[in-house]
């Protein structure tokens, strides 16, 4: 079964290959799991093992051409729209399958854009592509980073369909979790519920998503008590794509302390999201939550510290809410925007997951606006 239509991945080889136009890059040599089902559509559970690199070489010209583990290269050609499919044996790993393809597509001289920058990892060992460089002397194998985010910044409508029942799944499982928790329950347990509640909603079973409810580092030994806050930062995950937001809670009714505060941070939450039009860029929502977090009297921004990041095939994508990306917001771009301020020991964030839109930024979550009671 195809991950997508055609169209699809011809659209986003041919993005790939006008960017290495502008760059000066021959190919890009991908590796990384996500990087990888990006351009090809395969979902291989062959990232689990190291030994066995998956990879895919996309020609500034010419069509994709796929170096995989052999028994899974039919799989490979029933799931992508890929034609070259090229199987290795086993391991160790064949650096001389990469080698001679390289050199079948004419690339032995290239510049080759690689996963050696920001927010990429290379899925082979340094010794497996040292040797392909070490074979491939005239070839220079270089930084693409900037490239692959680029080219996975902007959602397709494909994609945006994904993520927003990855939205629906998690925002079911947040049901789920407010019936089955209560007081006397420690971190750890409250966990697994929460883990249990995303796939029984629906959520990708092998990687169902995440959770985090301890930012503060209470420790596995805390107790929810009567009247406690349950924060709730979660993300399920439909077909590979993920959701990510958060929701606040109170064990029994909340006190005024607690309604001020989510009061507050909505308050900043919705200028934030007020702010995120096209043609702005990711410093400057920074800088509208700087500005309304002071008129609470809380910290500004630190640093590179975001609130709210990109989404996509992974939790956290490119680019990042803070005062030093300069990023420009353009339409198709997905954010979580996720404005927090800590207040006597308590960390108060809310989250949603919205796409930039011509007009602005489109909710693809909702409920975070309420603060909720867990009957007790």
């Amino acid at each position: 079964m195809k991950d997508f239509p055609r169209e699809e991945f011809e659209g986003r080889w041919q993005r790939a290959q006008a960017m290495m136009e502008k760059s000066g890059f021959d190919a890009i040599f991908v590796t990384e799991r996500t990087n990888y089902r990006y351009f090809t559509g395969n979902q291989t559970i062959q990232f689990n093992n190291k030994q066995r690199p998956m990879t895919a070489l996309i020609p500034k010209k010419g069509k994709p051409v796929m170096m995989v583990y052999g028994l899974e290269a039919q799989l490979v050609r029933d799931e992508t729209w890929v034609e070259d499919v090229r199987g290795y044996v086993d391991v160790p790993f064949p650096v001389s399958l990469v080698v001679e393809t390289f050199k079948d597509l004419g690339l032995e001289a290239g510049k080759i854009g690689c996963e050696l920058g920001d927010n990429q990892r290379l899925w082979m060992t340094f010794l497996e592509f040292d040797a392909i460089r070490a074979a491939l002397p005239r070839a220079q194998f270089v930084d693409a980073s900037t490239l692959l985010m680029r080219c996975r910044q902007v959602k397709s409508a494909n994609e945006i369909e994904r993520i927003e029942q990855a939205c629906k799944i998690t925002e079911v499982a947040w049901e789920l979790i407010r019936r089955r928790v209560y007081p006397g329950m420690t971190v750890p347990q409250a966990e697994r519920i929460c883990i249990q509640a995303l796939v029984d909603a629906g959520s990708d079973p092998v990687t169902p998503g995440f959770i985090l409810l301890d930012v503060l580092g209470y420790g596995p030994d805390f107790t929810y008590r009567k009247g406690d806050l349950f924060f709730c930062d979660l993300g399920g995950s439909y077909r590979g794509y993920k959701a990510d937001f958060t929701r606040l809670a109170t064990f029994g009714p909340p006190s005024d302390f607690f309604k001020q505060s989510h009061e507050q941070i909505m308050v900043v939450f919705n200028a934030v999201v007020d702010a995120m039009k096209p043609g702005r860029r990711c410093q400057d929502v920074a800088a509208v939550f700087n500005r309304e977090i002071e008129r609470l009297g809380y910290p500004r921004l630190q640093g590179s510290k975001r609130i709210g990041h990109g989404l996509g095939l992974e939790h956290q994508e490119s680019p990042s809410l803070n005062v030093v990306d300069d990023t420009e917001l353009v339409p198709g771009m997905l954010f979580t925007p996720e404005p927090r301020f800590v207040r006597d020991g308590h960390f108060i964030m809310v989250e949603e997951d919205v796409v930039i839109t011509e007009t602005g930024a489109r909710k693809l979550s909702t409920g975070c606006e309420t603060l909720y009671t867990i009957d007790i």
